[in-house]
């Protein structure tokens, strides 16, 4: 499991668990007398807003971690298209030209490594991506575009 997930996983668990000794604070039970004074009705209705509130907060906690996890899936895609790009842009240089079955082969062997470089310097991706994501958290249009169109 990647560092930055995981991180981000154990923030938003303790947000959640934070949520749920709030909520269950609220929750108390109530006899029947409580509910048909005054006062018990509104501890309901406190209650009540008291859920809400916590059912918002726990929605915007998960909104930011699905957001998180798209842009950092937007992040290192984006660095394999460019390390793949750079691979067939190195080849393109030294052969010149290329025909269907070199390109064929070019294609599958970009993607083969693509993908173990990914695993070979995961710990080196997830830094690069972090500090990306760190530098996208200032810059809230530009990461409010990368999350919504990619």
């Amino acid at each position: 499991m990647n560092s930055e997930i995981s991180v981000e996983g154990q923030l938003v668990e303790n947000v959640l668990k934070q949520l749920e000794q709030k909520f269950s604070e609220t929750i108390r039970p109530t006899n029947t007398v409580d509910k048909v004074s005054t006062t018990g009705m509104l501890n309901q209705i406190n209650v009540e807003r008291e859920r809400e509130s916590i059912k918002k907060d726990i929605a915007k906690a998960l909104l930011v971690s699905n957001q998180t996890q798209r842009l950092y899936f937007v992040v290192r895609s984006m660095m394999m298209t460019i390390l793949g790009a750079i691979i067939t842009l190195a080849i393109f240089w030294q052969l010149g030209t290329i025909n269907l079955t070199e390109d064929f082969v070019l294609g599958i062997s970009t993607y083969v490594i693509c993908l173990v470089s990914s695993r070979l310097f995961d710990k080196r991706i997830v830094n690069v991506s972090k500090k990306i994501i760190m530098h996208l958290a200032e810059h809230t249009k530009l990461r409010d575009f990368i999350v919504k169109n990619f």
